[in-house]
């Protein structure tokens, strides 16, 4: 319990009434004396000096605590020199030393464990400086050294937190510190107490020192968010490349969800404390995000080249990038305003470029499967139309993933229009002579029915895709036609109609030729088409084929 102090006057060291000038000269000093004993035979001027005299005393008099500085000592929980005066304490200097003595003494220690145990630390920290003014309030606010002994706190509990940042390793942990310092440390709740004076903290804090440790440890902070990003990136990269199949939707969206996840959790934690701080964070994240994207797009690259050279490449990895590219894309879109439009521009472009190839890859594989079996459906007896759908079914499976079906929409349009362009392709380079002794002398029929079950192969894959099968739907009108005004009207209608005009076009001068047209008769149709090209008469119609 805090002893109840008694206080004595100590006078100044002034303490009995002398003149307050002295003059050598007799004269001066009778004149002063003449004059002294007139205002004493007068009563009201004698009793106005007096009390002006006891108030100008009483002013010179400071109220003490009657305690040694061994007390003292005892008080602040410090230890003395058995050689030091033990008397009645005086001296600012030596008071001061006491309280800097005590505070450097009496913090708390860091726990070995202090990465564990952080936030207890600082706890502990916060109780023992509230409890150490609890006890020594009364006795130095009656002193009028609170102030100081406050000051001391804050200049300890810097040098402590500098210790404490140069311990700490983790991303979480320097947050943990920074959220101490802004809210907790410059909140009332730091000396509210019901046995403390009213008073603010703040006024008493070096804002130097408050600011360049605030930037020290903010500068560590993105240094750990960026060391701890970089590896948890590689770490989800070999869990990845772990994980040879792909069986379920969980394993299907896992890459980029994890990805999405590491990169969002540190901003999110770092906007507790500040938007500007989350920024700041994000930044580092995303900066991380690109280095890895470029080093990822590289070895993606070679893995799925490599895929797309076997005999029956397993198009789940495809697939899975393409949807990997894509969240990526949108969610690095959705962050736009926090980080640098450079940053952001880089990160969306390495996605793209690694898009652009992986559906290359698909539509190189797609091309394969369909030169493969038209070549062969083309030149045998033997309805071979259906292997290809076959073919398409199984490389292409229909599965109950919501990504997975958004990224097979996307593949199969543009695989339906090539396998379109490719059979109109081995169409023209066979005759109508050839294909009714493979087929039957119904050549356009067949070629509807083969547009009419490609189309419904693909629905059943893409509900409601459109209908790119139009060019082909269209050819046998094109082989009834009499007459070259027909033929100019039916291939208008083919232009105005057909979706796939664009990439079909360059096939309609062979298409022409096919059904029976003069080259001269060509030229005629082709001059009659808005935004036609007419090709030169030299060389073969076929020379225009496009080869994928």
């Amino acid at each position: 319990m805090l002893k109840m102090w008694k206080f004595r006057a100590c006078k100044s060291l002034r303490s009995d009434k002398k003149p307050l000038i002295r003059n050598s000269s007799n004269g001066k000093q009778e004149g002063h004396d003449q004059a002294d004993d007139r205002n004493n035979n007068n009563p009201s001027t004698q009793n106005t000096f007096n009390t002006h005299e006891e108030q100008r005393l009483q002013s010179e008099v400071q109220l003490l605590p009657e305690i040694t500085r061994h007390e003292l000592a005892e008080l602040l929980g410090v230890a003395t020199d058995d050689s030091e005066d033990g008397s009645c304490f005086s001296g600012q200097q030596n008071l001061e030393q006491l309280m800097q003595r005590s505070v450097s003494q009496n913090f708390p220690k860091p726990p070995a464990d202090l990465n564990q145990n952080l936030q207890q630390h600082l706890v502990n920290v916060l109780e023992a400086v509230r409890n150490d003014l609890v006890k020594l309030g009364p006795l130095l606010q009656t002193m009028g050294h609170m102030e100081y002994l406050i000051d001391c706190y804050h200049l300890q509990a810097f040098d402590h937190l500098s210790d404490l940042l140069q311990s700490v390793h983790s991303f979480q942990n320097t947050l943990v510190l920074m959220k101490w310092v802004l809210h907790t440390y410059l909140s009332s709740e730091l000396l509210r107490h019901p046995e403390l004076p009213v008073m603010d903290p703040v006024k008493t804090i070096d804002l130097l020192l408050y600011t360049e440790w605030v930037e020290k440890a903010k500068n560590k902070l993105l240094d750990n968010a960026q060391k701890e990003v970089r590896r948890s990136l590689e770490k989800i990269l070999q869990i990845e490349r772990s994980h040879d199949c792909c069986d379920c939707e969980e394993a299907y969206v896992g890459f980029y969800v994890d990805i999405i996840q590491c990169i969002d959790a540190m901003p999110k934690e770092a906007q507790k404390i500040s938007s500007k701080l989350s920024d700041d964070v994000q930044k580092v994240c995303f900066q991380e995000l690109l280095t890895f994207l470029q080093r990822y797009t590289t070895e993606q690259n070679d893995i799925l080249g490599k895929q797309a050279e076997m005999d029956k490449p397993e198009m789940i990895h495809f697939f899975k990038t393409l949807t990997t590219c894509d969240e990526l894309k949108k969610h690095v879109q959705t962050k736009s305003k926090s980080i640098t439009r450079s940053l952001l521009q880089e990160t969306v472009e390495q996605l793209e470029k690694m898009e652009a190839f992986t559906l290359k890859y698909i539509i190189e594989i797609t091309a394969d499967i369909a030169e493969s079996h038209l070549k062969n459906y083309f030149k045998t007896q033997n309805k071979e139309f259906f292997i290809l759908i076959l073919g398409l079914q199984m490389y292409f499976p229909k599965l109950p993933w919501r990504h997975y079906e958004e990224a097979l929409k996307r593949v199969m349009i543009e695989a339906y229009k090539l396998i379109v362009h490719i059979y109109l392709k081995h169409l023209v380079q066979r005759s109508q002579r050839n294909l009714v002794r493979c087929w039957s002398p119904t050549v356009g029929q067949t070629i509807i029915e083969d547009a009419v079950i490609l189309h419904n192969t693909i629905l059943e894959m893409v509900p409601d895709v459109q209908q790119w099968n139009l060019m082909l739907l269209k050819t046998p009108e094109l082989l009834e036609c009499k007459g070259i005004d027909a033929v100019k009207l039916t291939v208008a209608g083919m232009q105005k109609e057909c979706p796939t005009w664009r990439e079909d076009q360059d096939l309609l001068p062979a298409l022409l030729r096919w059904k029976g047209l003069s080259g001269r008769e060509v030229r005629e149709v082709l001059d009659v088409l808005p935004g036609q090209e007419i090709r030169p008469r030299s060389g073969s119609w076929f020379s225009c084929l496009t080869c994928w």
